[in-house]
């Protein structure tokens, strides 16, 4: 079973992060998917701001499930403290190709302007007799 779990200590990020462009004093937040062996699998790295959710990069091994996981775990979170809006500041090209694909953005956006929407969608696809 995967496990989405925030990560405090980002000492092994800082080779991912020292690059980002991210503004001053931003409060970073890092999610890991773990696995049962305790693997980490992919991992998240986010900020909350008044109004919305950044998302500045991500790993999910080229694998639909964490990069769907990690998202939805992120606009949950988001959710629970009033935001409903989310952007993304994501540059690798088969990351970008995964958040069309699975409709969290379109090919030419780069924001969620209605989470609640995104998260309702899902519940919908669940109740899919086809999904089960």
């Amino acid at each position: 079973m995967l496990s989405i779990l925030e990560q405090k200590n980002f000492a092994s990020y800082q080779d991912q992060i020292n690059p980002l462009a991210l503004p001053p004093d931003t409060d970073l937040h890092l999610s890991e998917a773990v696995n049962d062996q305790h693997e980490v699998m992919g991992w998240i790295l986010y900020a909350y701001e008044p109004e919305q959710v950044q998302i500045y990069a991500m790993e999910d091994h080229q694998d639909w499930n964490y990069c769907d996981g990690l998202v939805r775990s992120v606009l949950f979170k988001a959710q629970l403290r009033g935001l409903n809006k989310a952007e993304f500041h994501i540059t690798d090209p088969s990351i970008r190709e995964r958040l069309v694909k699975l409709h969290f953005v379109k090919t030419d956006q780069n924001i969620i302007y209605d989470i609640m929407d995104i998260m309702e969608n899902c519940k919908k696809c669940k109740e899919n007799p086809a999904n089960t």
